[in-house]
Protein backbone atom coordinates (compact mmCIF):
# COMPACT_ATOMS: atom_id res chain seq x y z
CA UNK A 1 0.00 0.00 0.00
CA UNK A 2 3.05 2.14 0.08
CA UNK A 3 2.71 2.93 -3.90
CA UNK A 4 1.24 6.42 -4.23
CA UNK A 5 -1.70 4.68 -6.87
CA UNK A 6 -2.61 2.69 -3.98
CA UNK A 7 -3.74 5.44 -1.77
CA UNK A 8 -7.12 6.23 -4.00
CA UNK A 9 -10.53 5.24 -2.26
CA UNK A 10 -11.29 3.05 -5.03
CA UNK A 11 -8.16 0.60 -4.44
CA UNK A 12 -9.56 0.69 -0.69
CA UNK A 13 -13.16 0.00 -1.83
CA UNK A 14 -11.81 -3.11 -3.72
CA UNK A 15 -9.88 -4.41 -0.56
CA UNK A 16 -12.80 -3.94 1.65
CA UNK A 17 -15.26 -5.91 -0.92
CA UNK A 18 -12.62 -8.38 -1.40
CA UNK A 19 -12.29 -9.27 2.57
CA UNK A 20 -16.35 -9.32 3.29
CA UNK A 21 -15.75 -11.53 -0.08
CA UNK A 22 -13.77 -13.93 2.07
CA UNK A 23 -15.58 -13.62 5.47
CA UNK A 24 -18.53 -15.11 3.51
CA UNK A 25 -16.91 -17.73 2.30
CA UNK A 26 -15.20 -18.72 5.33
CA UNK A 27 -18.97 -18.27 7.07
CA UNK A 28 -20.06 -20.43 4.34
CA UNK A 29 -17.37 -22.92 5.07
CA UNK A 30 -18.02 -23.81 8.51
CA UNK A 31 -21.50 -24.93 7.33
CA UNK A 32 -20.41 -26.82 4.56
CA UNK A 33 -16.85 -27.16 3.81
CA UNK A 34 -16.66 -27.78 -0.53
CA UNK A 35 -14.45 -29.43 -2.47
CA UNK A 36 -13.07 -26.06 -3.53
CA UNK A 37 -12.84 -25.18 0.11
CA UNK A 38 -10.53 -28.95 0.47
CA UNK A 39 -8.45 -27.85 -1.76
CA UNK A 40 -8.28 -24.28 -0.98
CA UNK A 41 -6.91 -25.67 2.47
CA UNK A 42 -4.87 -28.21 1.57
CA UNK A 43 -2.10 -26.30 0.33
CA UNK A 44 -2.28 -24.08 4.15
CA UNK A 45 -1.73 -27.53 5.82
CA UNK A 46 1.40 -28.54 4.00
CA UNK A 47 3.26 -24.74 5.02
CA UNK A 48 1.29 -23.26 8.08
CA UNK A 49 2.20 -25.19 11.82
CA UNK A 50 -1.53 -23.96 12.61
CA UNK A 51 -2.66 -25.91 9.34
CA UNK A 52 -4.66 -22.87 8.54
CA UNK A 53 -2.75 -19.55 7.49
CA UNK A 54 -2.90 -16.41 8.96
CA UNK A 55 -5.74 -14.91 10.43
CA UNK A 56 -8.51 -13.19 7.80
CA UNK A 57 -7.83 -9.68 7.44
CA UNK A 58 -3.53 -10.35 7.37
CA UNK A 59 -1.66 -11.57 4.99
CA UNK A 60 1.18 -13.67 4.85
CA UNK A 61 4.81 -11.76 3.93
CA UNK A 62 7.94 -13.42 4.15
CA UNK A 63 10.47 -12.16 7.00
CA UNK A 64 13.55 -11.19 5.12
CA UNK A 65 17.08 -11.95 6.23
CA UNK A 66 19.33 -8.54 6.34
CA UNK A 67 21.71 -9.31 3.31
CA UNK A 68 18.26 -10.63 1.07
CA UNK A 69 16.84 -7.51 1.39
CA UNK A 70 17.71 -6.00 -1.41
CA UNK A 71 17.03 -8.26 -4.81
CA UNK A 72 21.06 -9.14 -6.84
CA UNK A 73 21.52 -6.40 -9.05
CA UNK A 74 23.14 -8.72 -11.56
CA UNK A 75 19.96 -8.97 -14.04
CA UNK A 76 19.74 -7.29 -16.94
CA UNK A 77 17.39 -5.53 -18.15
CA UNK A 78 14.76 -6.17 -21.79
CA UNK A 79 14.78 -4.14 -24.42
CA UNK A 80 12.45 -4.21 -27.50
CA UNK A 81 10.31 -6.01 -25.17
CA UNK A 82 7.85 -6.64 -27.93
CA UNK A 83 9.88 -8.77 -30.22
CA UNK A 84 11.23 -10.45 -27.03
CA UNK A 85 15.57 -9.23 -27.89
CA UNK A 86 17.46 -9.20 -24.54
CA UNK A 87 20.04 -6.76 -23.87
CA UNK A 88 22.58 -8.28 -21.90
CA UNK A 89 25.97 -7.85 -20.73
CA UNK A 90 29.18 -9.49 -22.78
CA UNK A 91 29.05 -12.99 -21.35
CA UNK A 92 25.87 -13.31 -19.45
CA UNK A 93 23.05 -14.34 -21.07
CA UNK A 94 19.31 -14.20 -20.67
CA UNK A 95 17.03 -16.93 -22.43
CA UNK A 96 13.97 -17.78 -23.36
CA UNK A 97 12.27 -20.69 -24.55
CA UNK A 98 8.69 -20.36 -25.38
CA UNK A 99 5.30 -19.46 -27.38
CA UNK A 100 4.62 -15.78 -27.76
CA UNK A 101 0.87 -15.09 -28.39
CA UNK A 102 -0.44 -12.20 -30.20
CA UNK A 103 -3.14 -11.16 -32.30
CA UNK A 104 -6.33 -11.40 -30.05
CA UNK A 105 -9.89 -11.13 -32.19
CA UNK A 106 -10.32 -7.84 -30.86
CA UNK A 107 -6.33 -7.21 -31.01
CA UNK A 108 -5.98 -6.76 -27.44
CA UNK A 109 -6.04 -9.29 -24.15
CA UNK A 110 -7.44 -9.24 -20.58
CA UNK A 111 -5.43 -11.91 -19.29
CA UNK A 112 -4.13 -15.29 -19.71
CA UNK A 113 -4.53 -19.13 -17.99
CA UNK A 114 -1.50 -21.83 -18.14
CA UNK A 115 -1.24 -25.12 -16.46
CA UNK A 116 2.12 -26.17 -15.92
CA UNK A 117 4.52 -29.05 -14.51
CA UNK A 118 6.80 -28.37 -11.48
CA UNK A 119 10.34 -28.92 -11.26
CA UNK A 120 13.40 -28.47 -9.80
CA UNK A 121 16.13 -27.52 -12.19
CA UNK A 122 19.72 -27.60 -11.38
CA UNK A 123 21.37 -24.39 -11.01
CA UNK A 124 25.13 -24.31 -12.04
CA UNK A 125 26.59 -20.66 -10.29
CA UNK A 126 25.85 -18.34 -7.97
CA UNK A 127 22.74 -15.83 -9.00
CA UNK A 128 21.59 -17.79 -11.52
CA UNK A 129 17.44 -18.43 -11.82
CA UNK A 130 15.57 -21.14 -13.83
CA UNK A 131 12.06 -20.53 -14.35
CA UNK A 132 8.51 -21.30 -15.96
CA UNK A 133 6.02 -18.34 -16.23
CA UNK A 134 3.01 -16.92 -17.65
CA UNK A 135 3.43 -13.36 -18.88
CA UNK A 136 0.61 -10.69 -19.86
CA UNK A 137 2.84 -7.56 -21.75
CA UNK A 138 3.16 -4.46 -23.69
CA UNK A 139 5.90 -2.35 -24.70
CA UNK A 140 8.14 -2.11 -21.19
CA UNK A 141 5.20 -3.17 -19.39
CA UNK A 142 4.86 -6.55 -17.93
CA UNK A 143 3.38 -8.85 -15.63
CA UNK A 144 5.11 -12.58 -15.08
CA UNK A 145 3.75 -15.08 -12.44
CA UNK A 146 5.14 -18.65 -12.66
CA UNK A 147 7.32 -20.70 -10.61
CA UNK A 148 10.88 -20.03 -10.20
CA UNK A 149 14.04 -21.15 -8.80
CA UNK A 150 16.25 -18.53 -7.38
CA UNK A 151 18.65 -18.97 -4.27
CA UNK A 152 20.48 -15.51 -4.48
CA UNK A 153 16.59 -14.12 -3.66
CA UNK A 154 15.25 -16.63 -1.75
CA UNK A 155 17.85 -17.98 0.09
CA UNK A 156 17.56 -21.76 -0.70
CA UNK A 157 16.65 -23.63 -3.71
CA UNK A 158 12.89 -24.70 -4.04
CA UNK A 159 11.15 -24.65 -5.85
CA UNK A 160 8.69 -21.18 -5.59
CA UNK A 161 5.86 -19.51 -6.64
CA UNK A 162 6.52 -16.04 -7.54
CA UNK A 163 5.24 -13.01 -9.29
CA UNK A 164 7.12 -9.73 -11.14
CA UNK A 165 6.08 -6.53 -12.69
CA UNK A 166 7.30 -3.36 -13.99
CA UNK A 167 6.01 -0.54 -15.73
CA UNK A 168 9.49 0.76 -17.74
CA UNK A 169 11.27 -2.54 -18.64
CA UNK A 170 12.67 -2.83 -15.08
CA UNK A 171 14.49 0.48 -15.04
CA UNK A 172 12.73 2.41 -12.49
CA UNK A 173 9.53 0.07 -11.17
CA UNK A 174 8.91 -3.15 -10.33
CA UNK A 175 9.96 -6.16 -8.48
CA UNK A 176 9.75 -9.87 -7.66
CA UNK A 177 6.77 -10.62 -5.23
CA UNK A 178 6.10 -8.04 -2.93
CA UNK A 179 9.95 -6.52 -2.50
CA UNK A 180 8.28 -3.18 -3.58
CA UNK A 181 4.79 -1.37 -3.39
CA UNK A 182 2.37 -2.22 -6.20
CA UNK A 183 0.84 -5.52 -5.32
CA UNK A 184 -1.60 -5.47 -3.13
CA UNK A 185 -2.26 -8.91 -1.56
CA UNK A 186 -5.31 -11.18 -0.89
CA UNK A 187 -4.30 -14.10 0.40
CA UNK A 188 -3.99 -14.86 4.06
CA UNK A 189 -3.24 -18.72 2.82
CA UNK A 190 -0.61 -18.42 0.43
CA UNK A 191 2.33 -16.39 0.25
CA UNK A 192 3.71 -14.92 -3.17
CA UNK A 193 6.46 -17.44 -2.40
CA UNK A 194 4.89 -20.40 -1.29
CA UNK A 195 7.37 -23.43 -1.63
CA UNK A 196 5.60 -26.16 -3.91
CA UNK A 197 5.96 -29.30 -1.93
CA UNK A 198 6.15 -32.06 -4.40
CA UNK A 199 8.20 -31.98 -7.72
CA UNK A 200 7.91 -33.74 -10.63
CA UNK A 201 9.87 -37.22 -11.52
CA UNK A 202 11.13 -37.60 -14.75
CA UNK A 203 9.72 -40.70 -15.68
CA UNK A 204 7.41 -40.45 -12.89
CA UNK A 205 4.37 -38.55 -11.11
CA UNK A 206 3.88 -35.43 -12.32
CA UNK A 207 2.74 -32.23 -10.57
CA UNK A 208 1.38 -29.06 -11.97
CA UNK A 209 0.08 -25.75 -10.87
CA UNK A 210 -2.80 -23.45 -12.60
CA UNK A 211 -2.02 -19.52 -12.74
CA UNK A 212 -4.25 -17.23 -13.84
CA UNK A 213 -3.84 -13.26 -14.29
CA UNK A 214 -7.18 -11.43 -15.48
CA UNK A 215 -9.33 -8.27 -15.16
CA UNK A 216 -11.46 -7.98 -12.05
CA UNK A 217 -14.42 -6.17 -11.64
CA UNK A 218 -12.59 -2.47 -10.88
CA UNK A 219 -10.68 -3.33 -13.80
CA UNK A 220 -7.53 -4.57 -11.95
CA UNK A 221 -5.16 -7.21 -12.96
CA UNK A 222 -5.58 -9.74 -10.65
CA UNK A 223 -3.43 -13.08 -9.73
CA UNK A 224 -5.23 -16.52 -8.88
CA UNK A 225 -4.04 -19.35 -7.78
CA UNK A 226 -4.78 -23.02 -9.00
CA UNK A 227 -8.58 -21.62 -10.09
CA UNK A 228 -9.21 -21.91 -6.20
CA UNK A 229 -7.71 -18.54 -4.69
CA UNK A 230 -6.78 -15.21 -5.28
CA UNK A 231 -3.58 -14.54 -4.22
CA UNK A 232 -3.99 -10.53 -4.81
CA UNK A 233 -3.58 -7.70 -7.35
CA UNK A 234 -1.90 -4.81 -9.46
CA UNK A 235 -4.39 -1.78 -9.26
CA UNK A 236 -4.03 -0.65 -13.57
CA UNK A 237 -2.79 2.61 -12.64
CA UNK A 238 0.73 1.71 -11.90
CA UNK A 239 1.02 0.55 -15.70
CA UNK A 240 1.44 3.01 -18.87
CA UNK A 241 0.68 0.86 -21.69
CA UNK A 242 -0.94 -2.14 -19.80
CA UNK A 243 -3.55 0.38 -17.84
CA UNK A 244 -6.21 -0.95 -19.68
CA UNK A 245 -4.99 -4.41 -22.16
CA UNK A 246 -2.26 -6.35 -23.28
CA UNK A 247 -1.00 -6.53 -26.44
CA UNK A 248 0.73 -10.14 -26.24
CA UNK A 249 0.91 -12.94 -24.08
CA UNK A 250 4.29 -15.29 -23.54
CA UNK A 251 4.37 -19.06 -21.98
CA UNK A 252 7.84 -20.48 -21.58
CA UNK A 253 11.02 -21.12 -19.84
CA UNK A 254 13.65 -18.31 -18.67
CA UNK A 255 17.00 -18.82 -17.19
CA UNK A 256 19.65 -16.76 -16.58
CA UNK A 257 23.44 -16.54 -15.64
CA UNK A 258 25.54 -13.37 -14.82
CA UNK A 259 28.47 -12.77 -16.94
CA UNK A 260 31.85 -14.92 -16.19
CA UNK A 261 30.14 -17.96 -15.61
CA UNK A 262 30.83 -20.87 -18.21
CA UNK A 263 28.04 -22.94 -17.60
CA UNK A 264 24.00 -22.34 -17.66
CA UNK A 265 21.29 -23.42 -15.64
CA UNK A 266 18.96 -26.47 -16.62
CA UNK A 267 15.57 -25.49 -17.64
CA UNK A 268 12.16 -27.21 -16.38
CA UNK A 269 13.02 -30.81 -16.00
CA UNK A 270 16.52 -30.57 -17.46
CA UNK A 271 16.18 -32.39 -20.25
CA UNK A 272 13.99 -32.03 -23.81
CA UNK A 273 12.46 -35.01 -24.73
CA UNK A 274 10.00 -34.04 -27.30
CA UNK A 275 6.53 -35.00 -27.25
CA UNK A 276 7.47 -37.07 -23.69
CA UNK A 277 4.75 -36.03 -20.93
CA UNK A 278 7.06 -38.29 -18.18
CA UNK A 279 10.38 -36.58 -19.11
CA UNK A 280 9.62 -33.14 -20.21
CA UNK A 281 8.32 -29.71 -18.79
CA UNK A 282 5.28 -28.89 -20.47
CA UNK A 283 2.40 -25.95 -19.79
CA UNK A 284 -1.11 -27.00 -20.89
CA UNK A 285 -4.51 -25.74 -20.83
CA UNK A 286 -3.36 -22.56 -22.32
CA UNK A 287 -6.38 -19.41 -22.73
CA UNK A 288 -6.47 -16.40 -23.18
CA UNK A 289 -8.96 -13.68 -22.67
CA UNK A 290 -10.15 -11.46 -25.38
CA UNK A 291 -11.70 -8.19 -23.45
CA UNK A 292 -14.27 -8.20 -26.04
CA UNK A 293 -14.70 -11.94 -26.99
CA UNK A 294 -14.14 -13.39 -23.67
CA UNK A 295 -11.85 -16.48 -22.77
CA UNK A 296 -10.78 -19.15 -25.35
CA UNK A 297 -8.40 -21.78 -26.27
CA UNK A 298 -5.11 -20.24 -27.76
CA UNK A 299 -4.64 -21.27 -31.41
CA UNK A 300 -2.02 -21.79 -34.16
CA UNK A 301 -2.16 -18.92 -35.95
CA UNK A 302 -1.60 -16.58 -32.87
CA UNK A 303 1.34 -18.17 -31.95
CA UNK A 304 5.11 -17.31 -32.66
CA UNK A 305 7.71 -20.41 -31.43
CA UNK A 306 10.93 -19.37 -29.99
CA UNK A 307 14.45 -21.44 -28.97
CA UNK A 308 17.35 -19.77 -27.95
CA UNK A 309 21.08 -20.94 -27.86
CA UNK A 310 20.24 -24.31 -25.65
CA UNK A 311 16.91 -24.35 -24.09
CA UNK A 312 14.01 -25.55 -26.56
CA UNK A 313 10.12 -25.84 -27.27
CA UNK A 314 8.71 -28.07 -28.92
CA UNK A 315 5.11 -29.69 -30.04
CA UNK A 316 2.98 -27.04 -29.90
CA UNK A 317 -0.39 -27.50 -30.70
CA UNK A 318 -3.81 -28.42 -29.26
CA UNK A 319 -4.72 -32.09 -28.64
CA UNK A 320 -7.68 -33.45 -29.88
CA UNK A 321 -7.53 -36.64 -28.03
CA UNK A 322 -7.27 -35.42 -24.69
CA UNK A 323 -8.78 -32.40 -23.65
CA UNK A 324 -6.96 -32.96 -20.45
CA UNK A 325 -3.26 -31.40 -21.74
CA UNK A 326 -6.23 -29.21 -24.50
CA UNK A 327 -3.28 -26.80 -26.42
CA UNK A 328 0.31 -27.56 -24.96
CA UNK A 329 3.63 -27.80 -25.37
CA UNK A 330 7.09 -29.01 -24.10
CA UNK A 331 10.35 -27.08 -23.26
CA UNK A 332 13.27 -27.18 -21.62
CA UNK A 333 17.15 -28.03 -21.74
CA UNK A 334 19.84 -29.35 -19.95
CA UNK A 335 21.77 -26.03 -20.44
CA UNK A 336 25.36 -26.51 -20.06
CA UNK A 337 28.72 -25.46 -21.64
CA UNK A 338 28.33 -22.30 -24.05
Amino acid sequence: MRHPAMASERIRMVISQELERRKEMQLASKEEETDQERRRTSAAKSLWLNKKGCPLGSVPIRRMSKHRKLEPKVQPHFINMDDRVYASTTDSHLDFAGLIVRNAPSGRFSGGKATMTIWNPQLKGDHQYSSVSMYVEDGDNQIRVGWIVYPALYGDSRTRLFSRWTSDGYAKTGCYINHCPGFVIFSNIIPLDYPYPNMSEFEGTQYDTTLIVFKGSAGDWVLNFNEEENLGMWTKSIFSTMSESAAQLRFGGECFKPQGQEYSPQMGSGRFKNGQYDKTCYMRRLFYFDPVYGNNVIDDSMVQPQDSRCYYEGNYGYNYKDNFYAYNFFLGGGGGRD
